[in-house]
């Protein structure tokens, strides 16, 4: 296995990561004014986020589905931690998240097949994803697996 490989656990952790404390409190101190005289519902997310001053384009990636009950509109507390964490963790890296996107669509030769698609618009395809990873050599560096 290549050191820089993903492992399964590694996802897992990353989805199930320990809030550190003073975050968690921060956060959990925006859910409580809009959960202290009724369950927090979906209308109170973007003053929620607003809250926490997370930007809208930040948090409208995430569908509300994902941070409900099932069958209600009331928001899950741990879905929501861990969702709002992962969001902080994204835009503190948004930088770094860009630098690397860029690579990877010139690996794959979008920026020149389509120079004026806004960098963080573009869509790969499996074909574009073989070609950044014939590009980038990881077709010999894993050889035939």
């Amino acid at each position: 296995m290549a050191p820089n490989e993903l492992k399964y656990e590694q996802v897992e952790r990353f989805l199930h990561v320990k809030i550190p404390e003073e975050l968690e409190d921060e956060i959990l101190a925006a859910y409580a004014k809009y959960s202290m005289e009724h369950d927090m519902t979906t209308n109170d997310l973007t003053d929620y986020f607003d809250e926490i001053q997370l930007p809208s384009k930040w948090y409208k990636m995430i569908p509300v589905k994902d941070l409900v009950v099932e069958g209600t509109q009331i928001i899950n507390l741990d879905k929501l931690l861990q969702c709002t964490y992962h969001l902080l963790i994204f835009m503190d890296n948004e930088e770094i998240i860009d630098q690397l996107w860029d690579l990877v669509i010139n690996a794959s030769g979008r920026n020149v097949e389509f120079p004026n698609v806004d960098l963080k618009k573009h869509v790969l395809s499996i074909k574009d994803l073989q070609k950044a990873s014939t590009s980038a050599g990881l077709e010999q560096a894993h050889g035939s697996t």
